[in-house]
């Protein structure tokens, strides 16, 4: 549960715990969640692809601290409301690190997240091996 790099993992836990213990605060969140993926459903409506970052920042390097307690939200949140998405490969940023962006379709249609994804990695060149190994 402990990170020597980030007391994140830490603090889920603890608020996990804590949600057990308010089930109408868990209840309400639930529906909030629910609300917020019809939101989203209409919105990319069945032949939509949001095109979305997969993190604020480029990767960080190895070995260096990485706690950035909300970089995780532009994942998790279409996690949380179960909705297709692929991570697509763009390329190395200027500085060498991997770029990539996550392609969000309406629930059932990962054959348009996967198909935007071959397309866009034809034109950016796709994965590229990061440096030498």
């Amino acid at each position: 549960l402990c990170s020597s790099l980030c007391p994140c993992p830490a603090a889920l836990g603890l608020t996990e715990k804590l949600m057990k213990l308010n089930p109408s605060g868990n209840a309400k969140l639930v529906s909030m969640g629910k609300s917020l993926q019809e939101e989203m459903e209409a919105l990319l409506g069945p032949n939509g692809v949001l095109l979305y970052p997969s993190h604020p920042t480029t990767a960080p390097r190895h070995h260096s601290p990485i706690c950035m307690p909300f970089n995780f939200a532009y994942t998790a949140i279409f996690n949380v409301l179960g909705l297709p998405v692929t991570q697509c490969p763009l390329g190395l940023s200027s500085e060498g690190l991997p770029l990539g962006i996550q392609l969000v379709a309406a629930s059932y249609n990962d054959h348009l997240t996967l198909a935007v994804a071959r397309y866009l990695e034809k034109v950016f060149g796709g994965w590229v091996l990061p440096g030498k190994v």
